[in-house]
């Protein structure tokens, strides 16, 4: 694997591996489940020097129920975050920009905390409550908060394959004006971001971090460069035939001077390289 590590990843007994044989193949998969008792999952963290937590409910828009993403994401996360503690291992907790709401322009890490929505609410608790379970305990865990991420076998209905696949078959797609600006950044940028705090000699414990470019996009040119690297049709984009959404935060931005002091992370994939990388992917 990347860096000599060994890798496990943890999978539920009825999950689909396809992405992640293609993605990962050297993995190891472990199967347990982060909703049963802590008992049976604990087991499967030992011998693990760092664990990077990405499970949660609400990514996909079509989840909404609350109850459902208590439960997940900030229950299931306190209690793994428990057990990764108990054994002397690490803990990155992948959060989400979401955490901030709506608010526009340049967001620092001191911003304050305005989610919507199910992801948003129950992302941001589970912020607070992991904080606060490294305050009490001494659990050496830290967040990160990625902003608009794109990459390799993305889920069909986030943007970029949307618009990739929109072009490479013809069929319209009906968009916003486009002008809003969002932070987008590559995944492979999100993985050693997470792999270089988790293995920093001075670990951050209960420190939250913004994974950034600090570069705003238009959805327009983020849009142009997923067609062009998908070999498509640009005519399939029509641009203004949906309205903004109620309330829609036309500038997006992170700020990631924070993690750049802390481990001397940046951003450094550029848009047309992440994109070649992800229209590749898709083709195999």
């Amino acid at each position: 694997m990347s860096r000599g590590l060994k890798v496990r990843a943890g999978v539920r007994s009825t999950s689909d591996l396809s992405r992640l044989q293609r993605l990962a193949p050297a993995a190891d998969p472990m199967v347990f489940d982060l909703a049963g008792p802590t008992e049976q999952f604990a087991a499967a963290l030992d011998g693990i020097d760092l664990v990077v937590h990405c499970a949660a409910y609400g990514v996909d828009y079509r989840q909404r129920d609350f109850d459902t993403g208590l439960a997940a994401n900030v229950s299931a996360s306190v209690r793994l975050a428990e057990a990764v503690a108990a054994r002397g291992a690490r803990l990155i907790h992948v959060g989400t920009s979401y955490e901030y709401g709506t608010e526009d322009g340049v967001l620092t890490e001191d911003r304050r905390l305005a989610p919507v929505g199910v992801y948003g609410v129950t992302k941001a608790a589970a912020t607070l409550a992991l904080q606060d379970l490294a305050r009490r305990t001494g659990a050496s865990l830290a967040v990160v908060r990625p902003f608009s991420m794109y990459g390799p076998l993305e889920g069909e209905h986030k943007f970029v394959p949307l618009v990739m696949a929109a072009s490479r078959s013809g069929s319209p797609l009906d968009l916003t004006p486009g002008d809003q600006q969002r932070d987008y950044l590559y995944v492979g940028d999100v993985s050693d971001a997470c792999l270089d705090l988790g293995s920093s000699n001075d670990f951050p414990s209960g420190e939250v971090f913004n994974l950034a470019s600090g570069s705003g996009l238009r959805l327009r040119d983020v849009a142009l460069a997923a067609v062009h690297a998908a070999g498509g049709d640009v005519k399939v984009l029509r641009w203004g035939a949906k309205p903004y959404r109620p309330a829609e935060s036309m500038r997006v931005v992170g700020d990631a001077n924070k993690i750049a002091r802390a481990i001397g992370w940046r951003a450094t994939t550029s848009l047309v390289t992440g994109m070649r990388l992800t229209a590749a992917a898709d083709l195999c």
